[in-house]
C-alpha cells in the first residue's frame, strides 16, 4: 500500500540558490513515513501505549532536481519489505508535473524504548503495511566504504555536546540532527557553492542527551565522509557526494 501527502517548500526549507536543502528532503521523507505508520496504528501517538517506536538505521537519498522555494511537492512512500528485525521503506518525491525530484530508501527497527533494544517485527505489522515489492534503487543498502579514508588524518574535527534541540521522541539524538551537525564541519567553500545530491547515512549506535560527540571530517575522491564518535566508538557515518 502506497501512502502520499503534499508539501510546500517554505523559506525555512531552502539554502543555496533558494533550493530545498538535503535536510528538507530528508525531513519530508521522515514525515510521510511517520504519517504512513500512524495510518496503520504504529505512529507517534501510539508510542506511550506501545512503549516502542520506529527508529531509522540507514538512509540513502538521491536528489534528481532540487525543488525551489514555494514549490509544491507530492511525496509518496511505501513499505518495501520486512523480516524479523528490519523493515525497509522507499520514497519518491514528485513535482507538479509528475516528474521525480528525489528518491530514497531507508532501513528501520521497531525499538523497545524501555529496554533500548530492537523488538521482533511481528507478522501482523507486515500485514498492516501491505508491502510493495518495488525498489527505487537497483541495489540494496550497503555499508559505507571507508577504504579510501585515512582514519588517522581527518581534514577537521570538533567536539559537540548534545542539546535538547537535538533530541527526538525516542529519547535519543534525532536522525535529522546529524545532518545539522555534519553541515557545520563541511568545508565552507563546498557548503556554500555546491549541492551534494547523494547522501548516505548509517546510524550504528544511538547517542543520548548530554553526551559529548567527536565529529570528524574526511575527504574521499567523490566527496566527503563525516564520522560521529563517542568514547572511541563510531555512532554514525554520513557520506556526501
Amino acid at each position: 500500500m502506497k501512502f502520499e501527502s503534499n508539501y510546500r517548500i517554505g523559506v525555512e526549507d531552502i539554502g543555496v540558490g533558494n533550493l530545498a536543502t538535503t535536510k528538507t528532503i530528508m525531513t519530508i521523507m521522515e514525515d510521510i513515513g511517520s504519517l504512513h505508520s500512524a495510518s496503520v496504528g504504529y505512529g507517534v501517538k501510539e508510542i506511550p501505549v506501545n512503549k516502542a517506536a520506529w527508529a531509522v538505521l540507514d538512509w540513502k537519498i538521491q536528489v534528481i532536481r532540487r525543488p525551489d522555494y514555494d514549490e509544491e511537492i507530492n511525496a509518496v512512500t511505501w513499505s518495501r519489505k520486512a523480516d524479523k528485525l528490519f523493515a525497509y521503506r522507499d520514497f519518491r518525491l514528485y513535482d507538479k508535473n509528475g516528474e521525480i525530484v528525489a528518491i530514497g530508501t531507508s532501513r528501520w527497527i521497531y525499538m523497545d524504548l524501555e529496554k533500548r533494544r530492537p523488538m521482533r517485527i511481528m507478522p501482523e505489522f507486515v500485514e498492516k503495511y501491505q508491502s510493495e515489492n518495488e525498489s527505487v534503487f537497483d541495489e540494496e543498502i550497503n555499508k559505507i566504504s571507508l577504504e579510501e579514508v585515512d582514519l588517522g588524518s581527518p581534514l577537521s574535527t570538533f567536539e559537540y555536546r548534545l542539546k535538547r534541540r537535538d533530541m527526538d521522541y525516542n529519547g535519543h539524538m534525532h536522525n535529522i540532527s546529524y545532518i545539522d551537525i555534519a553541515n557545520e564541519i563541511l568545508p565552507e567553500k563546498d557548503y556554500y557553492s555546491r549541492h551534494f545530491d547523494y547522501v548516505r547515512v548509517e546510524y550504528k549506535k544511538e547517542i543520548l542527551k548530554d553526551t559529548d560527540v567527536h565529529v570528524k571530517l574526511y575527504q574521499k575522491e567523490t566527496g566527503f565522509v563525516v564520522i560521529f564518535e563517542t568514547e572511541d566508538k563510531v555512532n554514525a557515518v554520513i557520506e556526501y557526494k
